[in-house]
């Protein structure tokens, strides 16, 4: 995975219309203040078209990264409920160095990261997936959780499917917007 490019916040824009829709109503949510929006702020039914892609995932006191809240599609793709259980631990062997990663980023610096992905299938076809982190702020002014929208990926990800994905890595851009 190559090293995230880092450009100003407001440079930031999506391909993808409903990532666009989500970063718009955060940007909402946050004002004119530094940092980033409490996650108190965030009304699910604000968006509720966009809830099927969207996960809501913690991070723990211990620094485990809990998936607290997980979409249909996103669930129907990994054709298992993340929902309650430790993110990492749960993702395909093969993603879970650049999802740690990124989830540090959004995390730590803290940072808005916009991930655009092509995954190379078994059976050739090389989709792009475009992937959104927002980082969110707990009632302390922690920043403790990521809203990540993924766009773009069709079919189910598990591996041993007919049509599993064989590279998650064909090539990526990976977008860090500082707040």
């Amino acid at each position: 995975m190559p090293a995230a490019e880092t450009i100003d916040l407001t440079d930031l824009t999506p391909d993808v219309a409903q990532n666009q829709e989500l970063l718009d109503y955060w940007h909402h949510l946050r004002g004119d203040g530094p940092g980033a929006p409490a996650r108190e702020r965030f009304d699910p039914m604000a968006v509720p078209r966009l809830l099927p892609n969207i996960m809501l995932v913690e991070r723990g006191d211990d620094d485990v990264l809990q998936v607290r809240l997980m979409g249909t599609v996103l669930a129907d793709r990994m054709e298992r409920d993340l929902t309650g259980l430790a993110l990492l631990a749960n993702l395909p062997e093969a993603l879970r160095e650049s999802a740690e990663a990124a989830y540090a980023d959004v995390l730590n610096l803290p940072c808005v990261l916009l991930v655009r992905r092509r995954i190379e299938r078994v059976s050739g076809a090389i989709p792009v997936a475009e992937v959104l982190h927002l980082p969110w702020c707990d009632a302390t002014g922690r920043m403790r959780y990521v809203i990540t929208a993924v766009w773009g990926v069709h079919g189910r990800i598990a591996p041993g499917r007919e049509d599993a994905v064989r590279n998650w890595n064909v090539a990526a851009e990976r977008l860090r917007a500082p707040l």
